[in-house]
């Protein structure tokens, strides 16, 4: 049994409210006297369809209630006793059946503290000869939990940012636990901008994680995160710290045959393709660049739309570049000058002049 307000009379439609979010409606032939806004009174709950009950009035009697009580609609239930198998129930002045597996409680929990309290239920059979009705909660427990999870999932259609917790790590990323028993996968490759051998490298099991929502599918049963999104993006600026022609310091953090990939930036690596290490052919860089040396290499591109840095180990002139050079556009404008255009060592030049101004005659004795 429901106390409800009516809030609306349109036609043969009257309206209750019931609670909050929760509407029903009745024919208008169904009261002795026209109802008005404002009038209060008690309902049963028929079929719900788009979100609005079909609703009976308590002081319709037990016949016109018999009549209308059918499988698969609601009611409100009051607990009279426990009885043999389960609870006896009254709605409105009719006794129904409410059996243990039926009362959504967990195995073994007593129903004793059931007596008294109003449970909504659902009608699973009806025998109106016998004057015998069969009830479930477990059924409208069930749907709410569903509705709660469906109104739940619908929320997160703009990509909110989440907080869970990690409950499972796998090689291809971690589940995150969030909301009201929502679970969600972040990939390994939206953990972290950082290329990760691992997701242990960056969590742990039940650690909190903060996400943003990256897209929902099939109705919720796949839902997909990602961490990094809330950080920067290192490649927004990868096109002012990486400079063409630019001495940078890296470390090698991937080898393959081709070349090898050298992070030059947090989040950021380059590739060292195999004619810019040095090595000749059939050297292998495997054997001669290992995993974490520090290097000092020459920017050759940089293209922030492919997230993608071609580098090199040579100077222009096809000098290796050594570990101790400086970094910065001062160092390539020093590393070039003996790689003119045209050949030219203008560093010799250079120091030769000095030599001439300090030793004059110097020439003429060699």
């Amino acid at each position: 049994m429901w106390e409800g307000t009516i809030v609306g009379v349109h036609g043969d439609d009257v309206f209750v409210e019931l609670g909050p979010r929760m509407q029903g409606v009745l024919s208008v032939r169904r009261f002795v006297e026209p109802p008005r806004v404002g009038d209060v009174g008690e309902f049963t709950l028929g079929g719900s369809e788009d979100g609005l009950w079909a609703l009976h009035l308590c002081s319709e009697g037990g016949g016109g209630l018999w009549e209308d009580l059918e499988p698969g609609c609601v009611v409100s239930a009051r607990v009279a006793r426990v009885v043999s198998g389960g609870l006896e129930v009254k709605v409105g002045s009719l006794h129904a059946f409410l059996p243990r597996s039926e009362c959504g409680l967990p195995r073994g929990k007593p129903l004793a503290p059931l007596v008294g309290r109003e449970l909504v239920c659902e009608v699973i059979e009806v025998e109106r000869e016998r004057r015998r009705a069969v009830l479930s909660r477990k059924l409208v427990a069930n749907r709410e939990r569903t509705d709660d999870r469906q109104r739940e999932v619908s929320a997160l259609a703009g990509g909110p940012i989440v907080e869970g917790t990690v409950t499972r790590i796998e090689d291809y990323g971690v589940f995150v636990r969030f909301g009201r028993g929502l679970e969600g996968l972040v990939h390994v490759s939206n953990l972290s901008h950082e290329r990760l051998g691992h997701p242990s490298d960056v969590v742990s099991l039940g650690a909190a994680v903060r996400a943003r929502v990256l897209r929902v599918r099939d109705g919720g049963a796949r839902i997909e995160l990602g961490c990094k999104q809330l950080t920067q993006d290192p490649w927004t600026l990868a096109e002012e710290a990486l400079v063409p022609g630019e001495i940078v310091a890296g470390r090698v953090t991937r080898l393959a045959e081709f070349g090898a990939f050298v992070r030059v930036e947090p989040g950021v690596e380059g590739l060292v393709h195999h004619s810019e290490t040095g090595l000749g052919p059939g050297r292998s860089v495997r054997e001669h660049l290992p995993l974490g040396r520090e290097v000092r290499v020459r920017v050759l591109e940089v293209d922030v739309a492919s997230e993608r840095v071609a580098l090199s180990l040579l100077h222009r002139g096809g000098g290796p570049i050594p570990p101790d050079e400086p970094d910065g556009a001062a160092a390539v404008a020093e590393a070039d000058l003996g790689d003119g255009p045209w050949g030219l060592d203008l560093g010799g030049l250079l120091a030769r002049a000095l030599r001439e101004r300090e030793e004059p005659g110097a020439d003429e004795e060699s």
